[in-house]
């Protein structure tokens, strides 16, 4: 009797731990976005202006090392995924790091985003894409990272992201592109949508 009192006990508590320590995962989808604004600002990578400093609003590149004549990221209207243009990253000795302009990011928000990646390289890079968000000093509350080895056809990668961390204010999608010897990746048809909401601020 007492040996079944105590295996009852140890599979309870074996339950608690468990639910505790347990991992949530989530899995929004296209279907969740459809009514939701998307919260990037030139998903498509239009120019915007003829000075190449101004052309690509909604977006910040940063080169390591920086400086150089010319830079391998530039503004392409002959490859897109739909009309209009794409960002195309050209083979380098430098790293890339592509990151939207900040967008309101809410604790109890659940976040979809999604981009579209392309390459005519033989041995592309391993591209990261990260959901990003920060409190209002600047200080990262919660990293989302999804891993994109790009092919000669389009191809989507989704990112779900929630549970942030309290002091939350502003998120950023990232783009990490490390050097590569040949050929360019293409990425087109960014977004990124607040598609739930966990709790009510």
């Amino acid at each position: 009797m007492k040996k079944c009192l105590y295996l009852s006990l140890f599979a309870m508590v074996l339950l608690l731990l468990s639910s505790c320590t347990g991992v949530s995962t989530l899995n929004f989808t296209e279907k969740d976005a459809e009514n939701s604004i998307n919260l990037i600002v030139n998903p498509s990578f239009n120019p915007y202006s003829e000075v190449a400093t101004e052309a690509l609003r909604g977006w910040v590149v940063h080169l390591d090392p920086a400086g150089g004549e010319t830079s391998p990221v530039i503004i392409d209207p002959t490859e897109a995924l739909d009309e209009g243009t794409s960002l195309r990253i050209d083979a380098s000795d430098k790293s890339v790091m592509v990151l939207s302009d900040p967008f309101k990011a809410r604790r109890y928000g659940g976040y979809y985003a999604r981009t579209s990646f392309k390459t005519n390289s033989a041995t592309p890079p391993i591209i990261t894409m990260r959901l990003i968000v920060f409190q209002d000093n600047g200080k990262i509350t919660n990293r989302f990272a999804q891993r994109v080895i790009p092919t000669s056809n389009w191809v989507r990668k989704t990112l779900s992201a929630g549970f942030i961390r309290p002091g939350a204010k502003f998120g950023r999608l990232a783009y990490l592109i490390p050097p590569f010897k040949e050929g360019s990746i293409w990425i087109d048809s960014a977004g990124c949508f607040e598609v739930h909401s966990f709790q009510i601020d």
